[in-house]
Parts: C-alpha cells; sequence; structure tokens
C-alpha cells in the first residue's frame, strides 16, 4: 500500500505543474485584425518538468475579435508523450484615447498523458487582460490574468482516482517582432504556479 500511495502523491505534485498551457502560449498582441485574415503558428513552451509543442490557427471574425485553436503534445521529464488542445479568443477594447491596444483574452484546454504509476487528464481555464504596443516591426505584450486548473490522476494498483483544482496567478510579457509582411517570431516568460519559456514564429495569409 504505501507503494501506491507513494506513486499517487508523485503524481498530484507533478500533475499541476504540466497543464498551464494546452498549446501555445499568448503568442501576440491585443491590436486589431484585418477581418476574415487568418494565421498559423507553431512553437515550444519550455519549463523545468515539461516541454510542450503547438500549432494553432486564429481567425479575425471582426476587426476587434480573433478566435484561434490549439493543438499541441506534452513531453514531460517523467513519463510518455502526451496531448493538448486550446481554444479561445481575444477581443480587443475599443478604447481609443488610450497609447497601448488592451483586450480581453481567454482560453479553455484539455490535456492527457500517461506516467509510470498512472495517467493524468487535466482541464484549465486561463483569463485576464492583455495590452500590446506596435511599434515598428516590433509589438510588445504583456498579460495578466488568472489560471483555473482540474486535473484527475487514475493510478495503477488499489489507490484508485484523485482529483483536486487549484486557482493561480497568470503573469506573461513578450515580443513579436516582424521580420516581413507575412511572417514573424515571438519570445515570451510566464509564470503560472512555474516559470515558463515560448518561442515560435507566425505566417499571415
Amino acid at each position: 500500500m504505501k507503494k501506491w500511495i507513494g506513486i499517487a502523491l508523485v503524481l498530484m505534485l507533478a500533475v499541476p505543474a504540466m497543464a498551464q498551457f494546452a498549446g501555445l502560449p499568448i503568442a501576440g498582441g491585443a491590436g486589431l485584425a484585418t477581418p476574415s485574415s487568418f494565421n498559423a503558428s507553431g512553437g515550444i513552451v519550455l519549463s523545468d518538468d515539461f516541454n510542450t509543442y503547438g500549432v494553432r490557427g486564429a481567425f479575425a471574425v471582426m476587426e476587434n475579435l480573433t478566435l484561434f485553436g490549439d493543438a499541441g503534445a506534452l513531453d514531460p521529464d517523467e513519463g510518455d508523450m502526451g496531448w493538448a488542445i486550446q481554444g479561445g479568443g481575444v477581443f480587443t477594447l475599443p478604447l481609443q484615447d488610450l497609447p497601448v491596444d488592451v483586450g480581453i483574452r481567454g482560453a479553455l484546454g484539455y490535456a492527457g498523458y500517461d506516467m509510470d504509476g498512472g495517467d493524468a487528464t487535466m482541464m484549465d481555464f486561463m483569463a485576464g487582460v492583455l495590452a500590446s504596443k506596435s511599434i515598428d516591426q516590433f509589438t510588445p505584450y504583456a498579460f495578466l490574468g488568472f489560471n483555473y486548473l482540474k486535473w484527475e490522476v487514475d493510478v495503477d494498483g488499489p489507490y484508485g482516482k484523485v482529483d483536486d483544482d487549484e486557482t493561480d496567478l497568470a503573469i506573461a510579457g513578450g515580443c513579436e517582432f516582424a521580420l516581413t509582411e507575412q511572417f514573424s517570431i515571438y519570445g515570451e516568460l510566464a509564470h503560472i504556479d512555474d516559470l515558463f519559456f515560448g518561442l515560435g514564429g507566425r505566417m499571415r495569409f
């Protein structure tokens, strides 16, 4: 019994750090978009316990509303490669008098992976305020919000299923750099109960 309890405790401690990004990070600013425009992104998120590889498609429904969807892979230090999906949107607020663009960003993600001794599934919701400023080719941005995480671990053996949830402060900052009119790259640093570094590129169509 001690063995199974030990396995359960290890999984319970490891899971919360692994579901903060079920795809890509913030990866961009809150500026207005061209209606009906589409862009595709690809990138990686690095942290102490795992890496996430993801792709994103984003569609501008209207000038101030962009919806996006992600598909990704979780690569934990301890365990097998898992999967992740995420969807959400950015709504740019009509605040023309401000020197920066300000928007409301929300995303809902779901992920799962296997580890020695069990498997885990996770659902997280992240929402907050996104601010950015386009300066020639550079677009620095910052995000402040919260992340709600609900997770469940199915432990092999007699211990069964364990689950929990937590809410953490979400802080991120980064910069997108336009190499051409169609292609840009971004770098981002975020903290959500752990430190994350994101890097990737975006193609506009």
